[in-house]
């Protein structure tokens, strides 16, 4: 049996366990599960995490501080317990925990990053802004990209909560990925607007920046849940759109009309939350690209993480509805999720004192 070192300030890798090690340090605590023992007693699932990844947990007994609340989702705990094999992956038996004090913890050690650098990526897409030649998209385009909140706010999102780029700095690697597909896509398929298809492409998940906070987890926020980031995406360039048809120069309602199409209708089938299919060819594109880039991203994670356990199988996904072979070699992410490039971004998501109509971006009309 292995122990598995801390540094000096008891951080914890999740990286770093495997099967056999015991282990202690502090995690963060992302979520809770209660669940019941045929004995009517409780036990727990749980989801711990730092930046080098997440490990599922269980604990049996010992969870006082779980069922009266001292210990609850999003706390920094310290734990302790024994990492074992479970369903093709791997999982820690918790024997202890407690909950430690923000002040005495790195947030950004636990704040999972894009491995790709954000300043590479902010050239990619100035690149892309650079080269539309629509008047009316390019106004749009800097209305959004040339205000350094929202700017900071579209470069530091996560993709997702859980399932793809769900990292600082997600967004906008999901976004260019996409980006890059679509692109091939329609010079495969000419004709195409593609002037649209880039406003729409940068655009079709803008909503994200609003649905998530990402201080120290990546939680939803009141309006993510009953809203979703496809209505708050649509609203939000909706209202700049409708502001720029009120300069002297205007905005077309064919252009307004079909970038907001684009957004509504990117997930592809009204069952995957969309509130209308795909009826151009653009958007056709930006689904097909969108859907490709997200499963895709999400199996090189699934498989990268299950590698670096020296598994050659996933453990059964919901998303696939299937184990996933683990193809051998090096890691598929840009750069393995594990390997955090440069200093660590400053957390990020709209603050609970950022209310509509508070700062400019953070209204439908930015």
């Amino acid at each position: 049996m292995t122990t598995t070192a801390t540094n000096q300030e008891g951080a914890l890798k999740c990286a770093d366990m495997h099967p056999g090690d015991s282990v202690g340090g502090v995690l963060l605590l992302t979520s809770v599960e209660r669940r019941t023992k045929k004995n009517g007693e409780p036990y727990f699932f749980l989801n711990l995490r730092d930046r080098s990844g997440s490990i599922q947990s269980v604990m049996w007994d010992n969870h006082e501080a779980l069922v009266d609340g001292r210990v609850a989702a999003d706390d920094f705990v310290f734990v302790e317990g024994h990492v074992s094999e479970f369903n093709n992956g791997v999982q820690l038996t918790v024997r202890q925990i407690h909950r430690i004090e923000d002040e005495k913890v790195d947030v950004s050690e636990f704040l999972a990053v894009s491995p790709i650098p954000r300043e590479t990526m902010e050239a990619e897409l100035d690149e892309l802004i650079e080269s539309v030649e629509s008047t009316e998209c390019r106004r749009l385009l800097d209305r959004f990209f040339g205000h350094d909140r929202f700017r900071d706010l579209f470069c530091t999102a996560p993709a997702a909560a859980r399932i793809h780029q769900a990292w600082i700095g997600g967004l906008l690697e999901h976004t260019l990925a996409v980006m890059r597909t679509a692109l091939h896509l329609g010079e495969q398929y000419k004709p195409y607007d593609r002037d649209l298809l880039i406003t729409g492409t940068l655009f079709h998940d803008v909503g994200k920046i609003r649905e998530y906070n990402w201080k120290r987890s990546i939680v939803y926020t009141d309006e993510g849940r009953l809203l979703g980031h496809i209505s708050i995406g649509a609203s939000m360039i909706d209202g700049a759109i409708r502001a720029l048809q009120r300069e002297p120069e205007g905005f077309s309602e064919h252009y307004r009309t079909h970038i907001i199409h684009l957004i509504l209708s990117h997930h592809g089938k009204l069952e995957y939350g969309a509130p209308v299919v795909p009826k151009t060819k653009e958007a056709l594109i930006l689904h097909y690209a969108d859907y490709t880039e997200a499963y895709l991203a999400s199996f090189n994670q699934v498989t990268d993480e299950a590698r670096d356990q020296g598994q050659q199988w996933t453990g059964y996904n919901r998303m696939f509805e299937s184990y996933l072979f683990v193809p051998p070699g090096a890691n598929g992410t840009a750069a393995g999720m594990h390997q955090v490039i440069g200093s660590a971004p400053s957390a990020g998501g709209l603050d609970t004192h950022e209310k509509r109509g508070g700062e400019v971006i953070l209204d439908d009309e930015p």
